[in-house]
């Protein structure tokens, strides 16, 4: 497996680039089910699979896509005789959702074809492989990304799509535990039991679904949500470590400043220096 990953930036807020990869996967390699926090377009080179989400199944074969949408479960498998290899372009931006719809691509319909697909096949090798650490690359890949895009069909007429007869209340509880994670995370007396509480929810229960659909436990979605959010203003803002630590719920930056070198490998002073530079 091979991927690159790239840090929010302030110049790309409406559709933003943030990771590529690809892999050839074994038969029956899978992934999930797990919870996104943005977008996963994957595009099938070669063999096939399928796809979950929430509510439907979908096969999926050489020159079709499907996406992953935020905050929703998903999960895929290679086939066991033909297994697929696929490439991936990560993104997201406040309208990245409206543009996706635009061509017909929504959370109900996250699948489809990629027009011209042999023509197109070379310019997606080429953008899967560029350097995205170059100035001169990344400023690329943003016009790249919207040229992807405009390649999507959704039409469905050639997969075949099987219903969920029922949601699965562990998925709404756990989807519901993230939105009430996002909007109480910068809180500095926010507590894990104020999502259970707020859910009407055993805490040992909660936990364990949580960690189920995620492959996390509550305590550290908060902790790596809370790591997200202040890169995100290490990056685009001149807030020092302290002001930082305050916006994400620490109550004290020593604490932030931990926590931060053990998730990202460097202290929150080292990382801003790292991307004013760039």
């Amino acid at each position: 497996m091979d991927e690159d990953f790239f840090q929010k930036s302030e110049l790309y807020q409406d559709l933003y680039y943030i990771t590529k990869g690809r892999e050839k996967c074994a038969p029956n390699h899978n992934f999930g089910p797990n919870i996104r926090e943005y977008y996963l377009m994957h595009i099938i080179l070669n063999g096939k699979g399928y796809f979950e989400t929430e509510t439907s199944k979908f096969n999926l074969s050489r020159g079709q896509f499907f996406i992953i949408f935020p905050d929703e479960q998903t999960f895929y498998q290679a086939d066991e005789e033909d297994p697929w290899e696929y490439i991936w372009f990560g993104f997201d931006g406040r309208v990245a959702e409206a543009i996706l719809a635009s061509m017909g691509v929504n959370r109900q319909i996250p699948i489809g074809s990629i027009n011209k697909f042999d023509e197109s096949n070379l310019f997606i090798e080429d953008m899967v492989g560029m350097e995205p650490f170059e100035h001169e690359n990344r400023i690329q890949l943003q016009g790249m990304l919207y040229w992807l895009i405009s390649l999507l069909d959704s039409k469905t007429r050639n997969n075949t799509m099987k219903p969920i007869e029922k949601i699965n209340r562990k998925i709404v509880y756990t989807y519901d535990a993230i939105n009430f994670i996002k909007q109480n995370y910068q809180n500095v007396d926010f507590l894990i039991g104020d999502i259970s509480d707020y859910l009407s929810l055993n805490d040992s229960y909660l936990t364990s679904i949580f960690r189920k659909t995620t492959g996390r436990t509550l305590h550290e979605y908060l902790i790596d949500y809370r790591i997200q959010k202040s890169r995100e203003y290490l990056e685009t803002t001149d807030f020092n470590v302290r002001e930082v630590a305050e916006k994400i719920g620490y109550k004290n930056s020593l604490s932030f400043t931990r926590v931060f070198k053990r998730k990202i490998g460097m202290t929150p002073t080292e990382y801003k220096k790292m991307t004013k530079k760039r």
